[in-house]
């Protein structure tokens, strides 16, 4: 049985605790700092678009993927850190990292105050689930939520359209759309149509880039992401959620740029 004076002790460690994760919250909450999440489904132009933020409006990117690659490339870096030890732990044994320790790492990053010299910050990987999204906006606030998003059989054109090099990973596509306002040039290698500019060796179609497997992972993004739109559009209030139709791949840019600069007036 826990004495009376080890009960009290329990219940200041736990009033305490909740107490800094309140101050945590509000203080992340009143924070200026602009919070921005891109959705968009593989192939959409999320990444290219994501870059140009980054450059034009000092955003960088928080990418979760990123960061997990990180731990387990460099197992020397902060070895006295008993919570990334811990997260480390979790990714070498194959194990799927839970909600918490998800959260756990973003606050992380908030409270290293790694971003807080630039504007903002946009973040990619996360939240992945609708608890990751519930539990994050208990603390941080996200401005504005893009989703970018093609037709159905533009974006199957898109990406089976894909062609990689097999020595050097660089990306090319063949597809040449022209239709229904969709304008999206193709990306060939400037010397020889079938081979790659840097290795000069024959491209070759990803295996995951086949019709079957790409419409399994549309309904696998669609799945995932709608709750989490959902979500964020019942918070409207607090986080402003736009649909954007990319109909012109990077040429659709400009217009992302003015969406940007009017919603978050900046």
């Amino acid at each position: 049985m826990i004495n009376q004076s080890a009960k009290t002790f329990l219940q200041r460690q736990l009033a305490l605790t909740q107490l800094n994760l309140r101050g945590f919250a509000v203080a992340a909450n009143q924070s200026k700092q602009i919070h921005l999440l891109l959705f968009g489904a593989p192939g959409v132009g999320k990444g290219t678009y994501s870059k140009l933020i980054e450059k034009d409006f000092d955003m960088p990117t928080f990418s979760m993927g990123e960061y997990f690659r990180g731990l387990i490339n460099n197992p020397s870096a902060d070895q006295a850190d008993p919570f990334l030890n811990q997260v480390r732990g979790i990714l070498r044994s194959g194990k799927l990292v839970n909600d918490q320790t998800v959260i756990d790492v973003v606050k992380n990053i908030k409270l290293s105050k790694k971003f807080d010299q630039h504007q903002g910050m946009q973040f990619d990987g996360v939240p992945r689930t609708l608890n990751q999204a519930k539990m994050m906006s208990e603390f941080l606030k996200i401005d504005l939520v893009i989703n970018f998003f093609n037709r159905d059989d533009i974006l199957l054109e898109k990406l089976m359209s894909r062609r990689v090099c097999p020595s050097c990973s660089k990306n090319y596509n063949v597809a040449n759309i022209n239709r229904d306002g969709y304008h999206m040039k193709p990306l060939l290698p400037k010397k020889d149509v079938c081979k790659c500019d840097v290795c000069n060796v024959n491209l070759v179609i990803r295996d995951d880039d086949k019709e079957s497997i790409i419409k399994d992972r549309m309904d696998v993004y669609r799945n995932q992401t709608q709750p989490i739109l959902d979500f964020y559009k019942s918070i409207s209030q607090e986080t402003k959620v736009i649909d954007f139709e990319a109909k012109k791949g990077i040429d659709d840019y400009p217009e992302i740029k003015q969406i940007l600069k009017d919603t978050l007036k900046i």
